[in-house]
Formats: structure tokens, sequence, C-alpha cells
């Protein structure tokens, strides 16, 4: 579907109006990929383990935590709609979706349950520690299929794997509709060229969702400008070339963003 999409407009139009609408959703980085590095080198001294960060450094899952915690429903699948579906061999089946908002007392019990702020916010950890990515926002496709009434009743947090996932077919859409999938406010993937050491970890499958990562002429080239700021890339970089930067106030205006989308 995606590729007709782009192939043919009238199509990527009525797509659009179905299941796209007023579609707004936010990568949030991992977490590891800013409050760890790797390898640091200070005046030529090498430092062969891990350098964790203070708890008060920026930690972009705060942004999910802090909605959750605000939030008067929470609603979590007791599975993965889109790990199940392909039957996924590399990321657990059972961290499913969390959906905030007026629209979860839609939600059919038989695929999963309301829980408290504290099930939700253990679910958000379980999944970060399970590797997978979240993704906060209105996402229309979820508000059809669960039948739960307008789209902005409903807010959207997924934990996505990089092999399953359904911003999967994000590079194969028309640029207008792929933009409903957007970088955390205020974050941003700085490469370092003079750094890489051509390892080629970062450009393996199911790495970056977006496919945005090659090797060129021994070294990684990425497209910055298309990059959705997921860190997994950030997460596996040999020699710290690939970097995860994030303004003081990303939190802030990331939250205040997506409390614009679903009054939760």
């Amino acid at each position: 579907m995606a590729r007709a999409c782009k192939k043919f407009p009238p199509l990527a139009k009525v797509v659009e109006k179905l299941l796209f609408e007023g579609d707004d959703m936010m990568v949030i980085p991992r977490d590891n990929a800013l409050k760890s590095v790797k390898n640091l080198k200070l005046d030529k001294i090498q430092v062969n383990k891990e350098i964790k960060l203070s708890e008060n450094e920026i930690i972009p899952s705060k942004v999910l935590k802090e909605i959750i915690t605000n939030s008067k429903n929470r609603f979590i699948m007791n599975f993965c709609i889109c790990r199940v579906s392909t039957d996924c061999k590399d990321y657990p089946h059972d961290l499913g979706c969390i959906f905030l908002g007026k629209g979860t007392e839609n939600i059919s019990p038989k695929i999963g349950k309301m829980v408290s702020v504290e099930e939700a916010l253990k679910h958000v950890d379980k999944c970060r520690d399970a590797g997978l990515v979240h993704i906060i926002g209105r996402n229309k496709i979820d508000s059809v299929w669960l039948n739960t009434g307008p789209k902005e009743e409903l807010l959207s947090i997924c934990h996505c794997c990089p092999c399953c996932c359904l911003w999967k077919m994000t590079p194969k859409l028309p640029e207008n509709l792929g933009r409903s999938i957007n970088p955390m406010i205020g974050a941003r993937i700085e490469f370092n060229n003079k750094l890489c050491i051509g390892c080629g970890k970062c450009a393996k499958k199911n790495v970056c969702f977006m496919e945005l990562i090659t090797m060129d002429d021994g070294k990684a080239k990425i497209d910055l400008e298309q990059c959705r700021t997921c860190g997994q890339c950030v997460e596996v970089c040999a020699n710290n070339a690939i970097t995860l930067d994030v303004d003081n106030d990303a939190i802030k205006r990331s939250i205040e963003k997506v409390e614009t989308l679903v009054d939760t």
C-alpha cells in the first residue's frame, strides 16, 4: 500500500483521509543512547568502560512517564499486533501498546486491560529494557481498528522493534504521509565521519528503522535529514562516531506538544 501511494497520488489522498488524517507521532530516542558513552577518549587516554551519566541528565522516556502519570485512563494491550502478525523471532510478543484518553473506554477487554499509573510505568521500563523504541502521539489507524471514536480521544504509545513494526513502511510512503512520524522535539543525531572506523554495525539490517545508513568507501553514510532520532545507531556505534544530542528544554517542549494532540 505504501509503495502504491507513492506511485499513484490519487490513492495517497484516499489513504490519508482514511488512515492518516491528523496523525502526529513523535519518536522518543532510546534512553541508553543518551545515558551512556562507550570507549570514551579523554586526551589520548582510552577509557575502556561504559560511563553512566547521572539521573539528573535529560532522560527521553520522561516524556512518556509524565504523560502517563497525569492521564485519567490507561490501557495496555496484552500483545503487540505487529510482532504477533509477523511472528517476530527477536522481540517479545507480549509487550503491547499503551493507550491513553477517553477512547480507551471503548477498547475491547479481550485484547488488554485498564491499568494503574504504576503498572503503565513499569510496562514502559520493560519495553525499554527489551530494546524497543517508543513512539507517542495521535494515530488515526489505531482509533479506526480499535473503534474508539474520534482520533482526538486516543493517544497511542507504541513500543516498536526495528523488524516488524508499521513505521517500517515510512520510507516507502509519500513524504507528506511519512512525516506523520517525527523526531522528538529538540533531539538530533550527529555523525562524526572522522571517528567512524567502518565497522558497519550501524548499517546492518534492522538497526535503522528508516534504512538511512549505508557504507560508502569504508565508512558509514547517514541521511540525517530523514532521521527520526530513535537512537539505535548510537547504541551500536563502536567508536562514538554517532551521538545523540538533546536540548535542555526538549522534555518540556515535547510534553507540551503531545498535550495538544489528545486531552488525556
